[in-house]
């Protein structure tokens, strides 16, 4: 999980979004109104948005584009059942809360890393070889 997310006015611009996730080098952004989570925009969301336009318009809001109703867990949540979810529900990321409030992301990146880190604790790694 990625702790303290940035997150999004739903009344932003997704232009202003996607200068957000390109400073920070993210794909997704959960969107707020009034701090409330409502949402979650993805890069996806942003493509969609610029259409074929070469720049992402600045008059369309970041709430207009958003999934609603993202998939949301509190942080006590068992991660193999998060993963479940969000493998039948084919999502890429899910918003992670402590007691309502924004406290995390876990995207499919951070599960891979955190695969690749329970493999290489449970498998030895293969002797060295003798070509050099």
């Amino acid at each position: 999980m990625t702790p303290f997310p940035y997150s999004i006015e739903a009344a932003e611009s997704v232009a202003t979004a996607a200068e957000v996730m390109a400073e920070h080098d993210i794909r997704h952004l959960p969107v707020t109104r009034q701090g409330d989570l409502i949402g979650l925009l993805s890069d996806a969301d942003v493509r969609v948005a610029r259409g074929l336009e070469a720049e992402v318009r600045t008059d369309v809001s970041v709430g207009s584009v958003c999934a609603m109703d993202p998939y949301v867990v509190d942080i006590s949540a068992r991660l193999d059942e998060v993963v479940d979810q969000m493998s039948d529900r084919h999502l890429h990321a899910c918003i992670v809360t402590r007691k309502t409030k924004l406290a995390g992301i876990l995207t499919t990146t951070d599960v891979c890393r955190l695969l690749r880190e329970h493999l290489r604790a449970s498998v030895p790694p293969p002797p060295p070889s003798d070509i050099a």
